[in-house]
């Protein structure tokens, strides 16, 4: 049996390959995300090259159970639209059987911004200020997201070209509305095939449609009164951020992997708490912990992992705004007291804003408080990093 969470190097991006089933020979394959501009090319495309090798040959396709984008931003999606962009043409023979994503045009509902149409997939942060004054006051966060709809909108028509079934089994919200990912209403708990289940824990179903109601209310409002900042108030709402990004556990032969994407720790826990997922002390404990938006610390808090613990935290990150957090680590550390069964895996050793000093500094100070717990780093010229639950994979 194998269960395994492969991080790729993947920058400041996250890049997932899950990998199950009931032994090396016929593995099932799941992608999250792909990382930004690079890591496709450089690393995502030439391990899933690797793998098709060594399972099916180079002249036979390798099957491609999900391609899940945990949220539409760039450091996740970008390298998923240069996978779709190579399905659309001869050189690459992977068979993607589902796509599930959420589309900041989709989480709103169907009453739109004029100007969001004429953002096209290669926008930039940088170019959403300029297209108009209703944008022009965004901080850099919101205007990530904005850019990020006509990415949404390619990655739609790339998997209607490619005859991808979108969101797979989500029924739509509503007449006229789209299908997204989503907890609750009955669908929230997927039975993928092959023993491995699929708990959606956020976003959820009522959240969603009181999120669309008063995002059209808000429009309607600006619309009335022709005032731009009725507007800008609903872009800069961080309530359609959070809800965007799709946090599963995942589960396959009593093993359980917590992928949290970019989500915040309070609505993972309100998940989790909706789910009936956690103890009765308001625990859970599992065996992989992929750290939310690459170790933030605006995402977790010291309580989080108290009531959320693992026996592997995988972090995804190169140093670009600080994440890792040291003070994220500080977190794991101060909620883990009394236990070190546990690893801390990294993707990168060594990166930008003195990456390599600070986490050698924290490894440092905890040896000195005499913790034993593990750190697991990316070997350089390794594609990623694996975490084996069941027999580790061999190709």
């Amino acid at each position: 049996m194998i269960f395994t969470l492969e991080a790729l190097q993947a920058k400041h991006g996250d890049s997932l390959v899950l990998h199950y089933g009931n032994d090396n020979k016929n593995p099932n394959i799941i992608i999250i995300d792909g990382g930004p501009s690079g890591v496709y090319k450089n690393f995502l495309k030439k391990r899933l090259l690797e793998i098709r090798d060594a399972l099916m040959g180079p002249n036979e396709p390798l099957p491609i159970s999900l391609l899940m984008v945990s949220h539409l931003d760039d450091d996740h999606v970008n390298g998923i639209l240069q996978l779709t962009d190579d399905l659309q043409g001869p050189a690459i023979n992977f068979d993607v059987e589902n796509i599930w994503f959420n589309t900041f045009d989709d989480i709103i509902g169907n009453i739109q911004v004029t100007e969001l149409a004429s953002i096209t997939a290669s926008a930039t942060v940088a170019d959403v200020g300029g297209i108009s004054p209703v944008f022009a006051t965004i901080d850099k966060d919101t205007s990530a997201v904005i850019a990020s709809t006509g990415q949404g909108r390619k990655l739609r028509n790339d998997a209607e070209v490619l005859s991808i079934p979108v969101n797979n089994p989500f029924e739509p919200l509503g007449r006229g509305k789209p299908a997204l990912v989503r907890g609750d209403a009955g669908v929230g708990r997927i039975d993928w095939g092959g023993g491995l289940t699929i708990h959606v824990i956020h976003p959820n179903e009522g959240r969603l449609k009181e999120l669309q109601a008063k995002w059209d209310e808000d429009l309607r409002a600006a619309k009335k009164k022709g005032d731009d900042s009725i507007t800008v108030a609903s872009f800069t709402d961080k309530s359609p951020f959070n809800l965007a990004s799709i946090v599963c556990l995942v589960e396959f032969r009593g093993k359980t992997m917590l992928l949290t994407g970019d989500g915040r720790g309070d609505d993972i826990l309100n998940g989790l708490r909706d789910a009936d997922l956690l103890d009765n002390k308001g625990r859970i404990h599992v065996d992989i912990l992929k750290m939310p938006h690459h170790g933030s610390d605006h995402n977790a808090s010291t309580e989080f992992f108290k009531q959320v613990t693992a026996d592997h935290y995988v972090f995804s990150g190169d140093g670009s705004n600080n994440n890792p957090e040291k003070s994220t680590l500080v977190m794991i550390s101060s909620a883990t007291r009394g236990s070190d069964d546990f690893t801390l895996y990294f993707t990168n050793r060594d990166g930008k804003l003195g990456l390599k000093k600070k986490l050698d500094e924290f490894k440092k100070g905890e040896r000195d408080l005499k913790r034993k717990y593990g750190f697991s780093f990316r070997k350089d010229k390794e594609l990623s990093l694996k975490v084996d639950l069941l027999d580790e994979i061999d190709y």
